[in-house]
């Protein structure tokens, strides 16, 4: 409860908030020039001037890896006016530029309202990915499970920029954004923009966007940055049919140390993990990560193993044991919604 109310504080006091973002640098003479980052939640309200950003920064021009992770990301109606509130956890924002440039944004448990536009989805995510087979190619896409618009379910098509219209406003889904320009390639995917207007003068009263992915690259001849990278977001099925909602990521720095984070929800017993410390990372299609971080009891130790058996994810897995200040312990288990992404190497 302590934690939760200073980042209530830090919230309003800063306006704008980075969190969680390790940069890390990469050899100068890269294969290409990367850019792009991912963000969790944007919100801005015009009345009051308020902008809340929950981002991993931009991924460096030489390549490596930024990422930023929350447990909870709750807003108070009363931060924004009682313009917007949020409930959601898990948040996971990831962006990786090695062979090529993914920006990856996930949240679980999503609890929106905008100028009284109730939104609710179970999970959801929006990934981007710019390559440069022969020239810069984009691509990307969103996951929304379980979508219910003031109590309507909504069908996710797929498409691009999926409209739902509101009583005073719109809900965007899979909101893309995409250019090339000769060796130059981006695009931006958000899963979920809100907007409301004021039926009577038309004005702006709130924009919320969710889960936002945005992937860049410039192709050119030259060497790729070292280190290698394995991220992860989604849920699997704990205890007698709950679920544990997760973001990970582990990866190697230039200089062979490690990084990474975890956030961990098991919904059915109330255990929680965070975690920016891991201490070990063996990469590969299946790929092990290790680390302390602060549990629902104190200090907890975790042990995580996920495979990456191709896209869409449908039948990646994911393993964890927590041990210390609580304790959990799941199989190797296929994932409920999600995709466990190895960037480094690649996997079918």
């Amino acid at each position: 409860m302590r934690s939760e109310w200073s980042w209530h504080k830090v919230l309003v006091a800063l306006l704008v908030v980075v969190l969680g973002s390790v940069v890390l640098p990469s050899p100068a003479h890269a294969v290409t020039t990367f850019g792009g980052e991912a963000t969790g939640v944007w919100v801005f309200v015009p009345a009051t001037g308020l902008i809340i950003k929950v981002t991993t920064g931009q991924i460096p021009p030489s390549g490596g890896e930024v990422e930023a992770s929350l447990l909870s990301g709750d807003i108070p109606s009363g931060t924004t006016g009682g313009a917007v509130a949020l409930s959601t956890g898990t948040l996971h924002s990831v962006g990786v530029g090695l062979d090529d440039t993914d920006a990856i944004a996930s949240q679980a448990n999503v609890n929106l309202t905008v100028s009284g536009n109730g939104i609710t989805s179970d999970f959801l995510t929006a990934w981007s990915n710019a390559s440069c087979p022969a020239g810069p190619v984009v691509v990307g896409g969103v996951t929304l499970e379980n979508l219910v618009i003031n109590g309507q379910p909504i069908v996710v098509t797929g498409a691009p920029n999926q409209t739902v219209s509101l009583p005073n406003g719109t809900a965007v889904i899979n909101e893309q954004s995409s250019s090339i320009v000769g060796t130059s390639g981006e695009l931006s995917v958000t899963a979920l923009h809100v907007t409301t207007h004021d039926t009577l003068t038309g004005q702006t009263l709130a924009e919320v966007k969710l889960a936002i992915g945005d992937a860049r690259i410039d192709c050119a001849p030259g060497s790729p940055p070292t280190g290698a990278a394995t991220s992860g977001g989604g849920w699997i099925t704990v205890g007698t049919g709950g679920k544990g909602t997760f973001g990970m990521i582990g990866g190697t720095r230039p200089d062979g140390s490690t990084m990474g984070h975890l956030v961990y929800i098991n919904h059915d017993t109330g255990l929680t993990v965070q975690s920016t410390s891991v201490t070990t990372f063996n990469s590969g299609c299946t790929t092990f990560i290790s680390g302390s971080g602060t549990g629902s009891a104190g200090t907890v130790d975790f042990q995580v193993t996920v495979t990456d058996n191709g896209e869409p994810g449908s039948l990646d897995t994911f393993t964890i044991t927590v041990t210390g200040g609580g304790s959990d312990s799941q199989p190797p288990t296929t994932l409920g919604g999600g995709n466990i992404k190895v960037h480094r190497p690649h996997c079918p």
